[in-house]
């Protein structure tokens, strides 16, 4: 910013492409930040972001119609680290900026436009930049002395944004300051900003301060004339401290009072600040200590355990191993919180992660801190925290419970461990469990705390004792259980705001459906006359019988002619194609030679011990992804249609290598975790997250598991697969934790006994309302929902995403929806929850303490394309347009059949029945392009 000001030099920040001035309502929402590591998602939350472009790599991919990307440009300064400050001759560099350590540049110079233009501009607009944020426009103070110089250099300043605009007409400019200028050159630029105006930062005294109200008052004066004369949008940068994000927002208010837009930050500009609006965020930062690579985070607590009610919760994780440096920038704005889960005690890692926890405290980001502590009660540290810790006495004693709250006793009862006990009180906090000896001396095991809160070892899981009944008997039972309600207890420890959040559960307010297959089993013989291939009795008795979406794979190397069975290819192609041809039917890949431990597989490519037993093969990576699909491509899928899915096989641990495989070709690509809870393993231990970051790609979970660990590795019962029912309706209540995800092999259609299983779980689906997709759907949303943004604004929320998660959760004490936005088609209430349904990758919602007294989609089988609401004096009308795989079931609510009228498609359409939350309809049709509601008042 300013050099005069002191405040911005370095390089001015942030990203935004511009968009046309008509397209914003009012004033556009602007943030700064140059910071080397961008929060690139949380910032698709503004029209407008200034980066520092040498922070930047490729700009393109970070603008698009609602958030564009403004480069910084120092006019009248260069750093030394500037490229062309080389190229440029020594008479024009007339001083120097010892704050800074920059040259000053003579304005004055004949040929400096065309030189700022060629040397500054056009790398930056070759690069994409369309919007460029102008600073230093008053540096030539520092060597203008008289008002003669100062016309000269004003005069310079001028020509070289005269001859920006002349070579790229196009270009969006903000000015930083410049007031001396804009008399000549105001018609050229989109916005003027201006630092500190109600607070700021003293660079001198290296402290923030409250701006004096004399300082005020004058560029009060100069803002209000930009922007009531010049009418240009006026941006004023205030300086916060970042644990005091209150002020931060009574500041932002404060500038917003004025008309101007607000962006609220620290002096580096390197934190997420308040603005026009606020992000929300939407990430929490989980951090670790044990795993060796990118294999072994699917191992720890953190994410076997913590991730999952996360999710729920509407948050996507983030990880951080606490044996590597951890984040050094502000975290504030960025993550929602930090959850500190260790899997064992922390040595050298020890000092480093408390100092660390202590600057993250201090700028009020929340911490929940769960299993092992010692690392910090042993520090003698434990007091900065307001814990008084004292180590565990010799003897060992009786133990009790002296307090316990509602939370606690979740899946199972405390345990004690008396050669463990020590003594522990959470000052200031709020202990959740307390545990007292004989001697009186009582220890918070589980406590919130002003900071956030803590669940301490062995209060947090119990694992125990085997017993019969269970899924997978291999591994003793599913034996580990919460002492804690995960959920409600990160609810609350975090702070988490209530808020709109996310699912990947629902869409038009009913649960999604979905099913897929991996292709094991194939060439199997199936046990009815004739012995068909278990693909044939799929074709026949589950695909055909129950035309649902289906994702449907085949291993390439047990039905193609250069694999295992090369006698029956032929055959087994065959059938391939016919099931390929259905329309309901999305091909997917499930590999070349189904690798069953993929690092091992990877690292040892000649040992077959890791994959199918294919003649004369090696394991190949390429072969494995990019060969199987073109394979199907090639041979088995009909014209005009492809593979869009790889399932990963066996383990499924696939590595970064294979996500940036199957990505570059343009698949979706899904398997892994373990979704296993029932009636006799009923914890929430064993429900898997929605998936696993691996470098800079994310693995996708299938939201439960298939037939083979129902049926112990298919040992039997073969009937097993039947209780995955038990796992679709605990992961529907109390929480909706996953959607409905029919997931088998081909070898369930080759026993009477498992075919009938799949059948009865199928029809059990088609059941409760649902919304059919595919599983390339489901996991675009389940990458929306890692991506997606949420700010609160003034009057409400605003909500970008990709588009392709259109659903949120929000609580009932916000209130009723408004349905004066088009992005939203309709809510619907379900306990303390509701959901509302996006017509767009853009909403604004609103909440209002009454419904509004119009028609809404209260739920549908089919996704919403586009909404459209209108009002006027004679009624409401709502316009929508469906787009399903079934014929279409749906609900309208705020309507009744005698003062309204529907159309679907300009024919007249009547409801089969009144349910309790509207009329309920039936259509032969799948898709609608304009279903209208009209109703009077």
């Amino acid at each position: 910013m300013s050099r005069t000001s002191a405040c911005l030099h370095r390089l001015w920040l942030s990203l935004a492409l511009l968009l046309p001035f008509a397209a914003f309502a009012g004033n556009p929402s602007v943030a700064l930040f140059y910071g080397n590591d961008l929060p690139w998602d949380e910032l698709r939350a503004y029209d407008i972001v200034v980066v520092e472009p040498g922070h930047v790599a490729d700009p393109k991919p970070h603008s698009d119609e609602r958030s564009s990307l403004f480069a910084y440009v120092a006019v009248g300064e260069a750093s030394a680290d500037r490229p062309y400050l080389k190229d440029m001759p020594d008479a024009w560099k007339l001083g120097e900026n010892k704050d800074w350590g920059s040259v000053v540049i003579d304005q004055a110079q004949p040929e400096w436009p065309a030189f700022f233009v060629e040397h500054l501009v056009k790398p930056l607009w070759d690069a994409g930049y369309r919007g460029f944020f102008l600073d230093t426009l008053d540096s030539f103070h520092l060597i203008a002395k008289t008002d003669a110089e100062r016309a000269r250099q004003q005069a310079g300043l001028a020509a070289a944004i005269r001859a920006l605009k002349q070579r790229y007409p196009q270009a969006r400019l903000i000015f930083n300051r410049g007031f001396e200028i804009l008399p000549q050159v105001h018609d050229l630029a989109y916005a003027v900003a201006a630092e500190s105006l109600y607070q700021g930062w003293d660079p001198a005294r290296q402290q923030y301060r409250a701006v004096p109200a004399a300082d005020r008052e004058w560029l009060l004066g100069q803002l209000k004339h930009v922007k009531n004369d010049y009418g240009l949008h006026v941006i004023s940068i205030d300086y916060v401290p970042p644990e005091k994000r209150e002020l931060a927002r009574k500041t932002a208010a404060a500038i917003r009072a004025q008309g101007f837009i607000p962006w609220v930050s620290t002096p580096q500009l390197d934190m997420l600040g308040v603005g026009e609006v606020e992000v929300m965020p939407r990430k929490v930062l989980m951090v670790r200590n044990t795993g060796r690579n990118e294999y072994d985070l699917i191992e720890t607590s953190a994410l076997k355990y913590a991730a999952m009610p996360l999710n729920y919760l509407g948050y996507a994780v983030d990880y951080a191993d606490a044996r590597k440096p951890l984040p050094d920038h502000a975290l504030i704005g960025r993550y929602a919180g930090i959850v500190v889960w260790l899997d064992q005690a922390a040595r050298a890692e020890g000092p480093a992660l408390i100092a660390w926890l202590e600057r993250q405290i201090k700028e009020g980001v929340p911490v929940a801190l769960i299993g092992e502590a010692a690392f910090l009660l042993d520090s003698g540290k434990a007091e900065r925290f307001g814990l008084r810790y004292t180590p565990s006495a010799a003897e060992r004693t009786t133990l009790r419970i002296t307090h316990q709250d509602a939370l606690v006793g979740f899946e199972t009862p405390p345990v004690f461990d008396r050669s463990g006990f020590f003594t522990l009180q959470a000052q200031g906090g709020q202990p959740l469990l307390t545990v007292t000896n004989a001697q009186g001396e009582s220890q918070d095991g589980i406590a919130l705390t002003p900071w956030g809160g803590y669940a301490l070892n062995p209060y947090v899981l119990v694992d125990l004792p085997s017993f019969a009944g269970s899924i997978r008997k291999e591994d003793g039972g599913m034996r580990m259980r919460w002492v804690i309600n995960p959920i409600e207890f990160l609810r609350q420890a975090l702070h988490l705001p209530q808020m709109p959040v996310p699912v990947t559960t629902t869409e038009s307010g009913r649960r999604l459906l979905m099913m897929h297959m991996d292709g094991d089993g194939f060439v199997s013989r199936g046990q009815f006359p004739g012995a068909p291939y278990a693909g044939e009795v799929l074709l026949q008795e589950v695909l055909k019988k129950y035309p649902l979406p289906a994702t449907i794979s085949v291993i390439q190397g047990e039905i193609a002619p250069d694999g295992l069975y090369p006698d029956q290819s032929p055959a087994l192609e065959k059938v391939a194609r016919e099931i390929f041809e259905l329309p309901h039917v999305e091909i997917a890949s499930h590999s070349f030679s189904h690798p069953f431990i993929w690092q091992k597989a990877s690292n040892n490519p000649q040992d077959e011990g890791y994959h199918l037993k294919i003649p004369d093969y090696d394991f190949d990576l390429r072969r494995e992804i990019a060969g199987s699909i073109d394979y199907i491509d090639r041979r088995l899928a009909p014209p005009g249609k492809k593979a869009q899915v790889m399932l990963w096989t066996g383990d499924c641990n696939v590595g970064s290598d294979a996500l940036r495989m199957a990505s570059v070709l343009g698949l979706e690509s899904m398997n892994g975790g373990e979704t296993l809870i029932s009636r006799t393993d009923p914890s929430l231990t064993l429900v898997s997250p929605l998936g696993i970051p691996k470098g800079d790609y994310f693995q996708v979970y299938a939201p439960n598991q298939n037939e083979n660990v129902y049926t112990q590795n298919w040992t039997g019962p073969f009937y097993g697969f039947e209780r995955v029912i038990e796992t679709f309706e605990m992961t529907e209540t109390p929480y909706r934790l996953k959607p409905i995800d029919i997931y088998f092999h081909t070898y369930s259609a080759s026993k009477p006994a498992s075919l009938k299983a799949l059948q009865k779980v199928i029809e059990w689906a088609q059941v409760p309302e649902t919304m059919t997709v595919h599983i390339s759907e489901y996991v675009r949303k389940v990458h929306d929902f890692n991506h997606l943004v949420i700010a609160r604004t003034p009057d409400g929320w605003l909500v970008r995403g990709r588009g392709e998660l259109r659903e949120l959760r929000a609580p009932l004490t916000l209130g009723y929806p408004a349905l004066g936005d088009d992005s939203i088609a309709g809510f619907r209430r379900n306990q303390n929850d509701q959901y509302l349904h996006l017509a767009d990758n853009e909403a604004r919602i609103r909440f209002s303490p009454k419904a509004a007294a119009q028609p809404f989609l209260h739920s549908a089988n089919a996704r919403v394309a586009r909404a459209q609401h209108l009002r006027s004096g004679q009624g409401s009308t709502l316009v929508l347009s469906l787009h399903g795989y079934l014929p279409l079931k749906f609900v309208l609510g705020g309507v009744d059949d005698r003062r309204c009228t529907m159309t679907a498609d300009g024919r007249a359409i009547r409801p089969d029945r009144k349910v309790e939350d509207g009329l309920h309809f039936s259509l032969r049709e799948r898709d609608i392009d304009e279903l209208r509601i009209e109703c009077t008042q």
